[in-house]
């Protein structure tokens, strides 16, 4: 008597990494939406608050040296 190998139970295929269904896609999609949005919108405002100067204080015009600035 030879015994096989081979298993006799035929396995299922495992199947791929995918939402189960597509309420669950479009939550995980507007979660990833919102998260990047947010995310722009909160460096856009570091950006602006680094970088925006008064026009105002940026240049003096010194009393001994009317020719002359100096940058503040």
């Amino acid at each position: 008597m030879t015994m096989s190998l081979q298993p006799t139970a035929v396995s299922q295929p495992v199947p791929a990494a995918t939402p189960r269904n597509s309420a669950e896609f479009g939550r995980t999609a507007v979660a990833i939406l919102v998260t990047m949005v947010l995310l722009i919108v909160a460096l856009t405002g570091i950006l602006v608050e680094t970088t925006w100067h008064h026009p105002i204080g940026e240049v003096e015009v010194l009393q001994s040296d009317p020719g002359s600035f100096a940058r503040r």
